[in-house]
């Protein structure tokens, strides 16, 4: 994997991530981090899929280091987008730049939505410089 050669994944073979915690924003959503530095030896990029079910959200949060690429496979939500909101359905696409506060919610009451996304500029979650926006530590609220 880390030895110069390609590495491949499939979604099947990636479980979803334990740990995210609420009061950092990972608000019932399901998460594989597909690629990293840990499982692909990357340096700059991360890869991954969340599942988003009906009223699960990703509150606000930013990374100092690294941009970020949304792409809206299904489903339909909300872009947190600095203090904005942007409504988004299946075949949408949204860029964030280094440090700007986004997330994303699930507005449906009955579909999942799903969202492929990629962040630039880090190969980690740590290395990307992840944080959660302080106000809605605990509470889900911005």
């Amino acid at each position: 994997m880390q030895d110069g050669r390609a590495t491949k994944v499939h979604l099947d073979d990636v479980k979803f991530a334990e740990g995210l915690k609420a009061d950092e924003g990972w608000i019932d959503m399901k998460v594989q981090f597909l690629i990293t530095e840990e499982n692909a030896g990357s340096k700059e990029v991360v890869f991954g899929r969340t599942v988003f079910t009906p009223g699960s959200r990703h509150e606000w949060h930013r990374h100092m280091n690294a941009e970020e690429i949304q792409y809206l496979v299904s489903g339909e939500g909300i872009v947190l987008d600095g203090d904005e909101e942007i409504s988004m359905k299946a075949g949408d696409i949204v860029h964030t730049k280094k440090g700007q506060w986004h997330g994303f919610r699930n507005t449906s009451e009955s579909e999942d939505a799903v969202v492929i996304w990629l962040w630039a500029g880090a190969g980690s979650r740590d290395a990307a410089g992840y944080e959660a926006r302080a106000e809605v530590e605990g509470s889900g609220q911005h």
